[in-house]
C-alpha cells in the first residue's frame, strides 16, 4: 500500500482530494476496487469511474464533481503504466538445474501437497492442502495456489497469480502470460507493459494447451465453476463469469466481459472489448463483434440471431437452384421479347 501523494511523486503529479488515500494497485476502470487507482482518458471512462467503486481515479485535468480524490497527470494512461510498474517490480527466478525439482527456501507448500520431478515453485509462492503439481510444473514468484487442485505436466502459472480451490490445469496451460498488446508510433510496434495479474476462481477446469493472459493493469477473471476446453485463448483483461464453457478453439479479444452460465462453441471468436449477457449461446464457428444482451442464441459470422442464420444457411443451400431458374426465366423472356418484336414488325 502506498499513499496518494507518493504516487503522485513518482509520476510528477498532483493530488486534488484526500492525499493520505492508501492505494494498493492499478486496476482497470472495469473492475477497480476501493483500495485501487484507475485512470479515465475520456468522459466516457469518467462515467464509469462515477459509477464505480474507485478508491482515486488519474486524469489529466482536475474534475469538478468527482467524488473520490484526483491523481492529475499529463499523462493519465502512462501514468498508470508507470505506477502498475511501482506496485508490480521484476521479480527474478531463482537459478535451479532444470532436471531438479526447486522449491523456494520462501515458498510455502502444504505438507499435504505433492511436488512432482522437476517442478519449479517460486519464491513468495503459497500451494494449498492435497493440491498436486505433475512433473515441469513451473508456479512462479509469489502465486498463491488453494487446496485439493491439479495443475499437469509442463503447466506454467506466472508470478502474482491466484488459483482458487479445486481448480484443474492440464498439461501446457499457461496462466498469466503478458497479453498481445502493441502500441505503433516510432515506425515500429511498441511493447504495452502488462503488470496486472489473473484470477481463477474455485472450481475452474482449463483444457490442455489453452491460455490466460496477464492483464495490462488490474486483472483478468474467469469465475467460478467455469470450464474451458483445448487451446483456448483468453486475452488481456476479460473477464468470464461463473459457470461458463468455452469449448475449443475459442478466442477472447482483450477485455471481453462473459455473464454467467454463457456457452461459446467450438472456435467462436469474440472480438475486444465486447460484452456477452448472461445464459448467452454462441454457435461454434461464430464471430461476435457487438454486444449481445441476456439471454442471446446466435450464430454466423458477423453473429445474427441462430433462427436467422438457420434461415440464410437455407437459403444459400438453395442458390444454385435459384440460380438456374433464373438463367431459364431470362431465356424464356427474351424469347417472349423476341416474338412480341416479330409481331410489332408485322
Amino acid at each position: 500500500m502506498a499513499k496518494l501523494r507518493d504516487l503522485a511523486a513518482i509520476v510528477d503529479g498532483r493530488v486534488v482530494g484526500d492525499d493520505q488515500r492508501e492505494i494498493g494497485q492499478v486496476a482497470s476502470v472495469a473492475d477497480v476496487r476501493p483500495d485501487e487507482i484507475t485512470y479515465a482518458v475520456s468522459p466516457a471512462f469518467l462515467d464509469k469511474v462515477r459509477a464505480g467503486n474507485a478508491g482515486a481515479v488519474i486524469v489529466r485535468e482536475a474534475v469538478e464533481d468527482l467524488a473520490i480524490p484526483q491523481l492529475v497527470a499529463a499523462d493519465p494512461k502512462g501514468a498508470a503504466i508507470r505506477l502498475a510498474e511501482y506496485f508490480a517490480p521484476p521479480i527474478e527466478p531463482a537459478n535451479a538445474p532444470m532436471e531438479q525439482t526447486f522449491v523456494h527456501a520462501e515458498a510455502q507448500v502444504d505438507e499435504t501437497a505433492i511436488v512432482g520431478a522437476g517442478v519449479y515453485v517460486g519464491k513468495g509462492t503459497r500451494v494449498g492442502p492435497r493440491t498436486v503439481l505433475l512433473p515441469g510444473t513451473v508456479v512462479m514468484e509469489h502465486v498463491t495456489i488453494g487446496a485439493d487442485g491439479r495443475l499437469g505436466p509442463s503447466a506454467t502459472v506466472y508470478a502474482r497469480c491466484t488459483l482458487g480451490d479445486r481448480v484443474i490445469l492440464h498439461a501446457g496451460v499457461v496462466i498469466g502470460a503478458d497479453g498481445f498488446g502493441y502500441e505503433p508510433y516510432d515506425g515500429r510496434h511498441n511493447k504495452i507493459p502488462h503488470h496486472g495479474t489473473v484470477i481463477i476462481e474455485n472450481d475452474v477446469e482449463i483444457g490442455a494447451n489453452s491460455c490466460v493472459d496477464r492483464a495490462t493493469v488490474g486483472r483478468t477473471v474467469v469465475g467460478e465453476g467455469t470450464k474451458i476446453d483445448n487451446q483456448v485463448q483468453v486475452a488481456h483483461n476479460c473477464r468470464i463469469g461463473k459457470n461458463c464453457i468455452l469449448v475449443a478453439q475459442t478466442g477472447l479479444g482483450g477485455s471481453t466481459v462473459v455473464g454467467d452460465w454463457t456457452i461459446l462453441g467450438a472456435r467462436a471468436g469474440v472480438a475486444d472489448n465486447v460484452t456477452i449477457g448472461a445464459m448467452t449461446l454462441v454457435a461454434a464457428g461464430t464471430g461476435v463483434i457487438n454486444d449481445l444482451p441476456e439471454g442471446s442464441r446466435v450464430a454466423g459470422i458477423p453473429a445474427v440471431p441462430a433462427m436467422e442464420w438457420k434461415r440464410n444457411s437455407a437459403r444459400i443451400r438453395q442458390l444454385s437452384k435459384t440460380a438456374r431458374e433464373i438463367v431459364e426465366l431470362r431465356k424464356r423472356l427474351e424469347a417472349l421479347e423476341a416474338e412480341t418484336a416479330d409481331g410489332d414488325e408485322t
